[in-house]
């Protein structure tokens, strides 16, 4: 069993958007391509590509199944990539696939996808998982290719068995996650054994209990970006010396070391070091004296917001603690902690003045284009605070185009100088990678990224003394 901290907001890949969910349906699915380590995609479905032309790729699946048992073939994928029309899933999913202008099966095994001009991300948004062409047509479609199937849904568990279909069979025969906000309980199933694994979702002060009760915890440095959102409409947060004021106002570190255990790296910005747009830009280092004469300049006057963070104990202190240190430097702050639904709910209608919240699983820096390009407001993309700046839209777009690498990483540095002067959102950290699971579970590696891909090539030992 796999221990969860929030209830999927979706179990159709199209529409699902948070680390629960990603997590349950990466181990379902699988898309063209697959991220690598490094962020560049690799074959999954499609067993290769050629580019004949700037705008034209031609994929080539390799032979496999659906759940169902019917083959995976380009009419699925015509129709998985059509189906993205449909205004349920404008919002989700769709980062890097704007362009596509064409979806067409050449024959059984070769889809050709065009677009209206040329783009160096649209290969990356391949991951898009393919569905069974019916099964597309539907608002909720839950079979996929991947080693495993969805099985049993009930109100705090998903189920997920062994997919027949898949080769190479995984070799677990099914995997229960279990969902809790508590995180003491899931550290207390974690050493009664009634829970085998559970990533990110243990708080930092029980894990040297948990490793002396005899389980592994592994940690790894991580790319998960935690940040703080502004909403930008709201006239007491539009001048950004307000929000250069709130950014110096979060000691960062101290939360880092007394909540987090030190695991965590400060972040100024949404890549860590050890991805190849990662921007070398200045700290909007802790410094309260610095947040007063800020909102000083701008008047001085009480400057009252909410702030809306996840209701999962941890994520709730930390955002008391933000709005303490707020409250310090003279920003008064109601911290509302809301249910995974809820949250995400009013962060989509920009029903908020503040909100905390991650990213999880980014590896395209496009990502920079949907959550700060002023057309990508919600519902059509998530820049979720109302940003809006005319050299960083011209930035993110020439970032776009098939340009070579390190002239991409030039313009992504711009943007990285605009979002450090003007503060759209706060960055605070990219948490590690923190995995504790049963000693009889071998093979799992953790990502860097935080995904479960790796049960798949999991195994289970059974102790000598439970052998017949």
């Amino acid at each position: 069993m796999v221990g969860l901290d929030a209830t999927p907001n979706s179990l159709d890949p199209r529409t699902a958007s948070d680390a629960s969910a990603v997590a349950i349906l990466d181990l379902v699915h699988r898309g063209l391509t697959r991220p690598g380590a490094d962020g560049d995609p690799l074959p999954d479905l499609a067993e290769s590509w050629a580019t004949p032309d700037p705008v034209t790729y031609r994929f080539r699946l390799s032979p496999a199944r659906f759940q169902d048992g019917s083959p995976v073939t380009a009419d699925d994928v015509v129709a998985t990539y059509a189906s993205l029309a449909r205004p349920a899933f404008q919002a989700a999913r769709r980062d890097g696939l704007e362009l596509v202008s064409d979806v067409v099966a050449e024959d059984a095994r070769v889809v050709r996808i065009t677009l209206r001009e040329p783009s160096a991300t649209f290969l990356g948004a391949t991951r898009l998982a393919v569905l069974p062409a019916g099964c597309a047509q539907q608002p909720d479609c839950r079979i996929g290719a991947g080693p495993f199937r969805l099985d049993r849904v009930e109100l705090d568990a998903v189920d997920i068995a062994a997919a027949p279909t898949a080769e190479p069979a995984p070799a677990l025969p099914g995997i229960r996650f279990v969902i809790s906000t508590d995180s003491v309980a899931r550290a207390l199933g974690l050493a009664r054994g009634s829970i085998d694994l559970v990533q990110n979702a243990v708080e930092p002060d029980l894990l040297p209990w948990l490793e002396g009760a005899g389980l592994d915890v592994l940690s790894t440095p991580g790319s998960t970006f935690h940040y703080l959102g502004i909403n930008l409409r709201r006239p007491e947060l539009a001048d950004r010396r307000v929000r250069q004021a709130i950014a110096h106002s979060i000691d960062r570190a101290a939360i880092v070391r007394w909540l987090l255990g030190g695991r965590a790296r400060l972040a100024n910005g949404l890549f860590p070091p050890e991805h190849w747009s990662h921007a070398d830009v200045a700290d909007l280092a802790y410094d309260p004296a610095r947040a007063r004469a800020l909102l000083a300049e701008v008047g001085g006057g009480a400057i009252r917001v909410s702030l809306k963070t996840s209701s999962v104990e941890l994520r709730r202190r930390i955002g008391e603690v933000i709005g303490a240190m707020l409250g310090e430097v003279g920003i008064a702050v109601d911290v509302r902690p809301l249910e995974w639904a809820s949250l995400y709910g009013d962060v989509r209608r920009g029903a908020f003045d503040l909100f905390a919240l991650a990213w999880f699983g980014v590896q395209e820096p496009d990502h920079y284009f949907t959550m700060l390009h002023s057309t990508m407001q919600p519902p059509r993309g998530s820049n979720r605070g109302g940003f809006a700046d005319a050299e960083v839209d011209a930035l993110t777009v020439a970032a776009r185009a098939p340009i070579p690498r390190a002239e991409r990483r030039a313009l992504y540095g711009r943007v990285a100088e605009v979002v450090d002067r003007d503060v759209p959102y706060v960055p605070l950290w990219w948490s590690d990678n923190v995995v504790v699971k049963s000693r009889r579970l071998t093979g799992f590696v953790p990502s860097p990224v935080g995904d479960l891909r790796s049960l798949a090539a999991t195994r289970w030992i059974t102790p000598t003394s439970e052998r017949s």
